[in-house]
């Protein structure tokens, strides 16, 4: 006798065995790193992108694929060793792509069936390095068929010499598939298609005819085999994927919003970013496919996932390494303050029980701001993140294993110690982020379930978990609950609380001083419009009354009177201006609007009632006017003494307010003192007991003592620094204006950095994209002969152009992994009149190179060089245009090995020649200021240096003139 299997026993080992559509992703990945890929990539395309009937799901790397022998001898055999006993490569070579040996990341030598998790029929494309492609095709339903044995299934597989061969190809495929389900009996003459069975035939049938490639797929499938030689990969083609794959591209739905968080979440972070690379490491992309030119990649528009970087923004960090009878060796790092930090588990239960050394590195970010070390900017932007992502990852050779850091992951048990205390179990699993590294060398029984979600439960993954929570709580139990002897984090808490309140307090301040100006701005009009109106009824009746013969001061005594109360009044009619923050521009053109009505009115009536007054001035006596001048001097007067009143009484009772408060403050401080004496005193029945107490009674002092340093002395110091010469409230709105300028400054350089990462990311895609066009234009061209069609003629010059407008960018890519290499300045000059050519020529602007520029070379990286000097060209040609003569001029001077860029445009300022490199300075209008500072930023890095200068054997265009030399050339 032997074991026979049954055709669903691949079923089970199959989409049986697989959690969830990320873990059946991520298996597929890893055999594709594994392959040596750099590149792993899902795809969905939706109808609309292509003209498809339906939507597909593709899934593709760029390792080193497969001839059709190692399809036979290690694709269709189930359970290979290859991997889990494979020594590491010595050497690169043909089987590593030429690039350093991996460890491999697989082991069980099933994770190739994951595919039948992701949806039925699939058609596979390999292709081996000197090979032809193979084509594969098989409807995973088939082995839901539970009279089928293995032996009884055939896999139909062709090479594919020719692309035009393709769709012949595939339907051949097809057939030889179909043919599966021609068989009536087994071998014992039972029915394999059973009246039970008949529907899921029916199925199968269908699927399988409505499999179609529609030739711009096709295109889209072979892009990456263009080179029959020397090309390699592997793509799994998905006819019917599940829903779980369709519903990710329901950006709307609230109902799948969830399970788009869950997939995302739990894709990103494939390959460990917790650690600092060298080089990008294999990079993972997941595209929705939409609309051509629309390609929208989830994993790094909605992936935000953790870095290096982010562990910067950790409140608390713990880094160390593990041995594997659990001892800690580390450091933890409470807020700014670093700690040496060794723990050993008390192991009773598992104290033989080895698991392989490991390595840990953990963030914490605090829930509250206001326990934060971070300012509001950064803490909300690791709070993102941390709200997301957040729990601690489990990484074996720096590939993520599933599901541990997924919210409901908690495998530590976090969540469960917290909610029991949460000021002795002070780590919640939702704040963290950070990881667990493994090594299959190391930690090998440490092993993986055969489902691929999470690590098996015995004896020494029990013992690995136990003494992580033991070190977890211990660590808490010393440094953070409420009752530790070490007081570092607490202290640091509490100072962070009151540093926080004390900002919190004074914004409210300011959003009070903010409403009461902006309601001022509201009310101040309506004021003036009475006030306006009340001053020119007066000015009518006094001019009424002065122009009678008859009138005396009696009669317009009242008058007059009113008339210099209201011209106290009038400095009533201005807002006053805050000076702790920055008015709001709408708030300034509000105010401005205002200011105008004011001048309006001084320039109008206060004139014309100045004219009115000279005449009174005639018409009255001389005693008459003596005593209306004494009248309006004790008006001035009462005012002034109302306004020295009314501030004298309000610092009177804030002063009362304040003693009042400092006494009670420090009653309380002395009453505990004298509570802790008493207490102390009672205590005391030997002679020992003295010293003890004494000490006791030393370290309620100095507690109280400490109190009164950070409540009560603050106070008193800060107003007896308080003096009349200092605005303190202008002073501290100065310094909250630079404040502002500096958030505002670093949002910029977070969206430039953004806009960098964009262009990066985007750079593969048009090279990709450009190639497939230029494809399709040649063949069409070939096929159709539509040489002669004008519109076709065209569209091609407009891409032409399009293309040498890229080409002519390719230079300014990639400066971080760019070589030092020789650069022939003629070649520059040629350059810049390539890239330009059109604007110069619109403008009448005449580029010209010295001889002893075009001869000369310097060495550099080529992208530093061209960015640089493309956008001292792009400014010369803004200042330049309206010049009367219009040149841009390149030289060199050979003595100093100096490179000029000058023109005849306008000539920088001699105060502004030290700013210019300054980031976000700008003296064109729209300018953002950030294309000098760069361009410095990035010569230095380089070892040159730039300079602005108007020395005249330098700017003897009389313009804008700047020098490029090399930083060694400065230090000889």
């Amino acid at each position: 006798m032997q074991f026979r299997t049954k055709a669903r026993a691949v079923d089970l080992l199959g989409k049986g065995q697989i959690a969830d559509l990320p873990t059946a992703i991520t298996e597929l990945w890893k055999n594709g790193y594994d392959a040596y890929a750099d590149n792993l990539t899902a795809e969905i395309f939706k109808k609309s992108f292509t003209g498809l009937d339906k939507d597909l799901f593709l899934l593709t790397d760029d390792g080193k694929g497969m001839s059709q022998k190692d399809i036979f001898d290690k694709w269709l055999v189930l359970g290979t060793d290859s991997k889990s006993r494979a020594q590491l490569e010595k050497s690169p070579d043909i089987e590593t792509l030429w690039k350093k040996p991996r460890v491999k990341a697989g082991e069980k030598g099933i994770g190739r069936l994951s595919v039948a998790f992701l949806g039925q029929p699939m058609l596979m494309l390999t292709k081996k390095i000197g090979s032809p492609i193979q084509m594969l095709f098989f409807n995973w339903n088939l082995l839901e068929n539970y009279n089928l044995y293995l032996d009884d299934i055939h896999i139909p597989v062709k090479s594919l010499e020719d692309k035009n061969e393709f769709q012949d190809t595939f339907e051949n495929l097809k057939a030889s598939f179909l043919e599966n389900l021609d068989k009536k009996e087994d071998f014992e003459g039972k029915l394999i298609w059973e009246e039970s069975q008949k529907n899921l035939k029916k199925q199968i049938i269908e699927s399988v005819n409505n499999s179609v490639v529609s030739n711009n797929l096709m295109d889209a499938l072979m892009d990456d085999f263009t080179d029959l030689k020397e090309s390699h990969g592997t793509k799994f083609l998905i006819f019917n994927p599940i829903d779980q794959i369709l519903d990710l591209s329901e950006v709307n739905s609230e109902d799948n919003r969830d399970n788009r968080d869950f997939i995302i979440s739990s894709l990103s972070g494939f390959f460990n970013p917790f650690i600092k690379k060298e080089k990008k490491a294999v990079k993972t992309y997941f595209y929705i496919h939409n609309e051509l030119g629309k390609d929208k990649d989830l994993l790094v528009e909605e992936g935000n996932f953790f870095t290096s970087e982010d562990y910067n923004f950790a409140d608390i960090l713990i880094e160390g390494k593990f041995t594997g009878y659990g001892k800690f060796n580390g450091t933890l790092k409470i807020y700014d303050k670093q700690i040496p930090y060794e723990f050993e588990p008390n192991r009773k239960k598992f104290k033989r029980k080895y698991y392989g050394d490991f390595y840990l590195k953990l963030g914490y970010s605090q829930g509250n701001l206001r326990d934060s070390k971070l300012n509001e900017t950064a803490w909300k932007r690791i709070n993102n993140k941390v709200e997301t992502h957040g729990g601690l990852y489990l990484y074996r050779d720096n590939f993520r294993v599933l599901p541990y850091g997924r919210p409901n992951a908690d495998f530590l048990k976090f969540e469960e110690r917290r909610n029991k205390r949460i000021s002795t179990y002070y780590f919640s699993y939702r704040r963290m982020f950070g990881y667990i590294g493994l090594t299959r060398e190391n930690n090998s029984d440490l092993k993986d379930k055969s489902s691929r979600e999470g690590l098996i439960n015995n004896d020494p993954y029990s013992a690995f978990e136990s003494d992580l929570i033991a070190f977890f709580v211990q660590i808490a139990k010393d440094y953070l609950s409420d009752t530790t002897d070490d007081t570092i984090f607490q202290n640091e808490k509490k100072k962070l609380n009151e540093q926080h309140q004390a900002i919190t307090d004074d914004r409210k301040r300011e959003i009070e001083e903010k409403k009461a100006f902006s309601k001022s701005l509201t009310s101040y009009p309506k004021k003036f419009a009475e006030y306006e109106k009340e001053y020119k009824k007066l000015m009518s009746e006094l001019e009424n009354k002065i122009s009678s013969t008859k009138t005396t001061y009696s009669d317009i005594e009242q008058i007059l009177n009113r008339l210099s109360e209201l011209d106290i009044e009038f400095e009533e009619l201005l807002p006053d201006i805050p000076k702790r923050y920055k008015p709001t521009d709408l708030q300034l053109d509000r105010l401005n609007r205002y200011e105008d009505q004011i001048l309006n009115f001084n320039e109008t009536i206060k004139q014309d009632s100045s004219h009115l007054l000279d005449q009174v001035n005639e018409k009255l006596e001389l005693e008459e006017l003596k005593i209306n001048f004494s009248k309006s001097a004790e008006v001035y007067k009462e005012e002034l003494n109302s306004i020295l009143n009314t501030h004298r009484n309000n610092l009177q009772d804030k002063f009362r307010s304040l003693i009042d408060e400092y006494n009670q403050r420090a009653q309380t401080l002395l009453d505990d003192f004298n509570h802790q004496k008493n207490h102390s005193k009672k205590k005391i029945k030997v002679k020992k007991d003295i010293k003890e107490q004494s000490d006791i009674l030393r370290q309620q002092f100095d507690r109280l003592r400490k109190r009164a340093n950070t409540t009560l002395v603050p106070l008193s110091n800060h107003i007896q620094k308080m003096t009349f010469e200092i605005d303190e409230e202008l002073l501290q709105g100065a310094y909250k204006a630079q404040y502002d300028q500096m958030l505002q400054q670093w949002s910029l350089v977070q969206d430039t950095a953004q806009l960098g990462i964009a262009v990066e990311i985007i750079d593969h895609e048009f090279n990709v994209l450009y190639s497939r066009i230029n494809r399709l234009m040649d063949e069409l061209n070939t096929e159709s002969n539509v040489s002669n069609n004008k519109k076709f003629n065209l569209l091609e010059k407009a891409f032409r152009s399009l293309e040498d407008k890229y080409d002519l960018l390719s230079p300014l890519y990639r400066i971080n992994a760019a070589v030092d290499k020789e650069i022939k300045l003629n070649g520059l000059a040629n350059y810049i009149n390539q890239f330009f050519g059109k604007q110069l020529a619109k403008e009448g602007i005449e580029v010209t190179a010295s001889d002893e520029f075009l001869k000369q070379s310097i060495i550099i990286k080529e992208p530093v060089l061209y960015t640089v000097t493309i956008n001292l060209i792009n400014n010369a040609i803004y200042w330049v245009r309206n010049s009367d003569k219009k040149e841009i001029r390149l030289d060199y001077f050979k003595e100093t090995n100096e490179i000029l860029i000058l023109n005849s445009g306008k000539k920088i300022e001699e105060h502004r020649l030290p700013k210019i490199f300054d980031l976000f300075y700008s003296n064109r209008p729209s300018g953002r200021g950030i294309g000098l500072y760069l361009a410095k930023q990035t010569l230095n890095e380089n070892y040159f240096d730039i300079e602005a200068t108007n020395i005249p054997e330098y700017n003897y265009l009389n313009g804008a003139c700047f020098v490029i030399k090399s930083l060694s050339a400065e230090n000889e």
